[in-house]
């Protein structure tokens, strides 16, 4: 039987990622355009819930999370992250298996990607819907297509595979670390749209990390944090103006469910 491919780097995944300058400057750019989709009491359903830092965050405004994850090592690092917090319970639970959850949501979220490990995001779309109560949000932070900052730097060391990756259609491998790869497909608003059409409005679409660059390029930027603040503040006021929302590393789509 194979590990999940993010059990292995459930230990060192803050360190890595979460826990970085550029890391926690993208989760508060996503935290801030979150805040007030969902009131104290209200229960929602995290895909992809990782180490628990946004469960635990969410918790802290008073909402109800079921913080699901594919990687029993993830779920057991949120476990230890959430466990003072009474609104957060944990499950092991790929994102493709929402529609074996019971009872209905008054939302939904998944941070940083996780839902492009979802091959088929009409299915997905479909079963997400019977578990959401009519009005509820959902917010999801996907891959962007066409991150400035990937394309730049990747273009000028003359690796124009790694620059171009994002725009490839279907399934693609992508690395992780330690080795591993995973499968994903980098959606964009088209297909988000098409997939989410029979029961969801688009309300709101925003670049997650547009002057703000990309967790891979940290030792890159650590030592310039005047830099980084700047970009913080652009990022904030213009990640949601057309056409930027489509060249951050990530994009932010805001849904309801009809």
């Amino acid at each position: 039987m194979h590990e999940p491919p993010f059990d292995i780097l459930a230990a060192d995944y803050d360190r890595r990622w979460a826990d970085t300058p550029i890391g926690r400057l993208q989760r508060r750019q996503v935290w801030r355009r979150i805040d007030g989709l969902w009131r104290p009491g209200e229960a929602i359903v995290e895909l992809g819930c990782g180490t628990g830092i946004d469960a635990e965050y969410l918790a802290g405004l008073g909402v109800r999370v079921l913080a699901t994850d594919p990687a029993p090592a993830m779920v057991a690092q949120a476990d230890r992250r959430c466990r003072s917090h009474p609104l957060v319970e944990t499950a092991v639970l790929a994102a493709e298996q929402v529609g074996r959850l019971s009872g209905r949501f008054d939302g939904a979220f998944s941070n940083f990607a996780a839902l492009n490990c979802v091959l088929d995001l009409d299915s997905f779309a479909a079963a997400l819907a019977e578990r959401l109560l009519p009005g509820a949000r959902a917010a999801f932070c996907l891959f962007g297509r066409r991150c400035l900052w990937e394309l730049a730097v990747n273009l000028m060391t003359a690796r124009p595979d790694r620059a171009l990756r994002r725009l490839r259609r279907g399934v693609v491998e992508a690395a992780i670390g330690e080795g591993r790869t995973i499968r994903v497909r980098y959606w964009g608003e088209t297909d988000v749209r098409r997939a989410f059409a029979d029961a969801f409005d688009l309300v709101s679409v925003a670049a997650i990390g547009l002057a703000v660059p990309p967790t891979t390029l940290n030792r890159l930027v650590a030592r310039l944090p005047g830099l980084l603040s700047t970009a913080q503040r652009l990022d904030l006021a213009w990640g949601s103006h057309r056409p930027l929302v489509h060249l951050g590393d990530h994009t932010l789509y805001v849904l309801r469910r009809r």
